[in-house]
């Protein structure tokens, strides 16, 4: 099993923006750019649960963004640990306010907010649905990026 969408759940919180006037809409804050990332998942049915650290590089063109990451993951389970290097694709990212959703290569999905003043983390949670062994099992956890 392969956490490599943990690491892009982590390029999406990079992603998540927050900004605008307090007298009209929030306008998505400028994201784009380099990011750290760690992503947190696990399934209580299988005792197993992954982490992945690593850096993600965000494009942005105003409220959509897409991107990639490199990192590396471990994962712990009943039969063991496993580790190896994690990475992928971000896609469909919509930013609204400080509100964020996205997916990865993995099929997981993300949601968060950005924070920060200029917007400097983001953090949500993710939910992965995993092939292990024929069966696909849902794993869930959270995500954080920081710059």
């Amino acid at each position: 099993m392969r956490p490599s969408g943990l690491a892009l759940a982590a390029f999406a919180v990079l992603l998540a923006a927050c900004g605008g006037s307090s007298t009209g809409p929030s306008m998505p804050a400028s994201i784009g750019g380099t990011w750290s990332y760690s992503a947190n998942i696990s399934n209580t049915q299988l005792q197993t649960s992954c982490q992945a650290t690593g850096t993600v590089t965000i494009n942005q063109s105003g409220s959509q963004f897409s991107g990639s990451n490199t990192g590396n993951s471990v994962c712990t389970g009943p039969g063991g640990t496993s580790a190896g290097p994690a990475g992928g694709t971000i896609s469909g990212g919509q930013v609204t306010g400080n509100s964020l959703t996205f997916v990865d290569d993995q099929g997981c999905s993300y949601s968060g907010a950005a924070s920060g003043s200029p917007t400097n983390r983001m953090s949500g949670q993710v939910i992965c649905p995993l092939s292990v062994g024929g069966t696909t099992y849902q794993f869930t956890g959270t995500w954080t990026a920081s710059r």
